[in-house]
């Protein structure tokens, strides 16, 4: 597939190097499945994938290609459009591949100097919106046993497999195992986790033919799991294309991806900037839309850049796709759900005061790139419930006043907290993190990390209490009979 993306060497001693060939297009497809078994926090979810790769240029020693990642929802009447996420990667001959950073407008430049930083590393609690799993490291020793690092991760412990034959093609597998310090020593009340992945890489040409990523996460010493996602996809085509098809296919990616990423930084200002910059953008784009009938594959990417201009344009404010490193899942006290919540003080919020109605805690690092996402979870649910539910955003690990700036950007008006004194009695490790307190005191639903559909998971729960009757007081079970 891409120079250098396996060794092929380590799978077939006297097998000729991958090719590549500017134009070149796999087109990958599969599905995504999630399932969650938690008191409170049971669903599953399944999604279509599919995966292009357009090979962009090639130039000695590297190529840049474009990847479009679709998810479609498998499971639900009102499927809606599909999520779209277009990246743009560098794939140098020795097989490391970054993220590619290109700034100005279509056409792009790719230089030897354009921006780049490392893949992100996929999320360990649900589906993550892009995927790269057809890229995965190659050993820099020539040796069948290899880690790789992944940002606030332990280290990827890859091995090589056996062979099997994939669409009627030989492939050798490379196997991936990554874990939590607990998963192999597990302890009560801690949840631990491991992702395991195969990529069948082609004997051939050392292009990725089958990926398949398993991520699950058990709670104390329960053996069943209580996450589970599980990401499967082939490659079912490999065409070139040339000339003025090539052409059309390149001019709606890198215009899409030019649009977007001029537009991001303007959707953190949405409020402030009104309607008129996103109103000329959009008009521009759909300008081009016009213009370049029929379509290409890849016009979801740039159909759902126009929705997120469409929505600003009407004062829509949206959280920032920016790349994160996915924290650490954190080390969640079990315990925790169905216990009364521990009471503490953070400025003039007080837990215990809010006794009476749910409460949601969302402890969040101020000047982490979570951090904005997580205050607009919790501002957008202080508005959805104002005198209902009781929203405290906690600042932890940081001053609080760091908070500020995403605050005043953003025109939130949710106060923010000093969480410090309750980071110990919560055991947040890590963040952000999500909790749900019932009006008896009671915690009824944790979540680690935030994304897109967190808020409507939050929502979700907190609906959910309110529609309970009136709760008591916490009460402790009774002792166990005697023997």
């Amino acid at each position: 597939m891409l120079a250098g993306l396996v060794s092929v060497a380590l799978l077939a001693p006297t097998a000729p190097g991958p090719t590549l060939e500017r134009g070149a297009e796999y087109v990958y497809t599969g599905t995504v499945t999630e399932k969650i078994e938690r008191p409170g926090t049971r669903f599953q979810r399944a999604h279509e994938l599919e995966v292009r790769v357009l090979v962009l240029e090639k130039h000695p020693g590297r190529a840049d290609a474009a990847v479009l990642t679709l998810l479609r929802r498998a499971d639900a009447p009102d499927r809606g459009p599909p999520l779209a996420r277009l990246d743009l990667i560098r794939v140098h001959e020795d097989g490391t591949t970054h993220l590619l950073l290109p700034t100005g407008p279509a056409p792009l430049r790719f230089a030897a100097d354009t921006p780049a930083h490392a893949l992100p590393p996929p999320p360990l609690d649900t589906f993550a919106p892009f995927e790269f799993g057809a890229f995965p490291p190659r050993s820099r020793t020539g040796a069948g046993n290899w880690t790789s690092a992944e940002y606030g991760r332990p280290e990827v412990a890859w091995t090589t497999g056996g062979f099997d034959f994939v669409s009627g093609e030989r492939c050798g597998e490379l196997r991936a195992v990554q874990k939590s310090a607990t998963w192999d020593r597990p302890r009560g009340g801690v949840t631990a986790w491991e992702r395991t992945e195969s990529v069948w890489v082609s004997t051939a040409d050392g292009s990725a033919r089958r990926v398949h990523r398993v991520v699950r996460h058990r709670d104390g010493i329960t053996p069943a799991p209580a996450v589970e996602v599980e990401v499967r996809y082939e490659l079912r085509t490999q065409t070139r294309l040339i000339g003025p098809t090539f052409a059309r296919y390149r001019a709606e990616v890198e215009t899409a991806y030019a649009v977007g990423a001029e537009a991001e930084p303007l959707f953190r200002e949405v409020l402030r900037l009104g309607p008129q910059p996103f109103a000329a953008r959009l008009k521009w784009l759909d300008e081009f839309l016009a213009d370049t009938e029929p379509g290409t594959p890849y016009r979801e990417a740039a159909l759902t850049v126009r929705r997120r201009l469409d929505a600003a344009r009407q004062g829509e404010a949206l959280p920032v796709t920016t790349l994160a490193p996915t924290p650490a899942v954190p080390h969640v006290r079990r315990s925790e759900v169905g216990q009364p919540a521990p009471d503490f003080r953070a400025g003039e919020f007080r837990l215990s005061a809010a006794r009476g109605k749910p409460t949601v805690l969302v402890f969040f690092m101020p000047g982490q790139e979570t951090a904005e996402l997580s205050l607009c979870v919790a501002d957008a649910l202080a508005k959805r419930y104002p005198g209902r539910v009781a929203v405290a955003p906690l600042a932890v690990f940081a001053d609080p006043a760091l908070a500020a700036k995403d605050v005043e950007r953003r025109r939130l008006t949710v106060p923010v907290y000093d969480g410090s004194l309750a980071v110990e009695p919560y055991g947040v490790e890590t963040f952000p993190r999500f909790v749900v307190v019932d009006g008896a005191g009671v915690v009824r639903w944790t979540f680690a990390g935030v994304g897109a559909e967190t808020g409507f998971l939050v929502r979700e729960q907190v609906d959910a209490v309110l529609s309970r009757p009136t709760a008591t007081a916490y009460q402790a079970p009774p002792p166990p009979p005697p023997r």
